[in-house]
């Protein structure tokens, strides 16, 4: 039988812990309004891009600035006023009881005024931070809205979290700083690198929706392709350590009665012997095998221990030494001790 094989060399794997979480932007936020009126104007269309101090809505504040007006000519009344009072002061005409009291009248105005535009400014709903509008199709010109009421929302998604909440058998091996892959389930999938800021010190606190017995963990990483959203739930594995191990093929692999085995190629010379010995091996096969040349290679059918799968490789923990081949194709017309010939070979990794 024709078979392909691989040389068994050593790889490296990345040892973590697996876990679907929801991501979430590290700047994303509610607009409401800071004060009750009815829309006169929408300045923004949801999808928009917006930076922050952009004006979104304008809502009715006639009143507002007809005050702001009134506070700035009472201001710049009175500011001449104490100018004009503290020259006369100095030229000993007025007493400074006087100079002071208009003053006092200049600066409360003053006051009045900052009052007055932050009030009319509380008419503009603008954006608090760059990004992206959300839907708004909630506020139509005309409407009411309210002092708090939730408008719309504004998500910039350059930089994400993803909140895991990673078991408490496993919460062990998590530190700050350790790397964290991200992959989206679509197909194909966008994938992000970021690392553990936060772990929390208390167990099931994420907003009550995860398991009691689960610690909430929280990795940072940028959304290079600005493909991820927020909301979206990914695939995500901490990195706990690195080494460097052989590596077998997951191809190679089968398993029986939950034991792992390979088919790993001999020379000929080196196992006639116990081919010979054998009771499960017919006579027939015995005498056509021994007119083989002796580096005919046999596949032989052995035990092995393998860590947990990484990619499309095992780490091999016992059963193979380094530059061992075993049979990627065919295994499962496979039987031990036949020959075969190998049509292709390579490094397992």
């Amino acid at each position: 039988m024709s078979v392909q094989a691989v040389t068994v060399s050593p790889g490296r794997f990345a040892p973590g812990i697996d876990v679907v979480s929801r991501i979430q932007s590290t700047s994303n936020v509610v607009m409401r309004p800071e004060a009750d009126g009815r829309v006169v104007r929408i300045l923004a269309s949801q999808g928009q891009r917006v930076k922050t101090g952009q004006p979104i809505l304008v809502l009715d504040n006639v009143q507002e600035a007809a005050n702001l007006d009134a506070s700035r000519s009472e201001a710049i009344k009175d500011r001449a006023n104490a100018l004009r009072y503290i020259f006369l002061n100095d030229q000993g005409a007025v007493s400074t009881k006087d100079r002071d009291y208009y003053v006092t009248q200049a600066l409360q105005s003053r006051d009045r005024v900052r009052s007055s535009a932050a009030t009319l400014g509380y008419k503009f709903v603008t954006a608090p931070i760059d990004g992206i509008l959300g839907n708004l199709d909630t506020v139509k010109l005309g409407d009411f809205v309210q002092k708090g009421q939730s408008i719309t929302g504004i998500v910039n998604n350059s930089m994400l979290w993803t909140l895991m909440d990673v078991p408490a058998t496993q919460a062990g091996q998590v530190r700050l700083g350790l790397p964290v892959t991200v992959q989206s389930q679509g197909n194909p999938p966008v994938q992000g690198v970021g690392r553990v800021v936060f772990i929390s010190p208390y167990y099931g606190e994420n907003d009550d929706k995860s398991s009691p017995n689960t610690v909430l963990v929280k990795a940072v990483f940028p959304n290079l392709s600005g493909e991820l959203k927020t909301g979206q739930f990914v695939k995500n594995r901490i990195i706990t350590g690195l080494s460097e191990e052989l590596a077998v093929p997951a191809q190679a692999v089968q398993m029986k009665a939950s034991q792992s085995f390979v088919f790993k190629l001999y020379p000929l010379r080196q196992v006639l012997a116990k081919i010979k010995a054998s009771t499960q091996v017919l006579p027939a096969q015995k005498q056509a095998l021994e007119q083989l040349p002796g580096s005919t290679p046999i596949a032989v059918q052995v035990p092995v221990r393998l860590g947990p799968m990484q990619g499309n490789a095992f780490p091999v923990l016992e059963g193979l030494s380094k530059g061992d081949q075993v049979v990627v194709s065919n295994t499962a017309l496979l039987r031990s001790g036949i020959p075969v010939k190998v049509a292709a070979s390579g490094p397992s990794n």
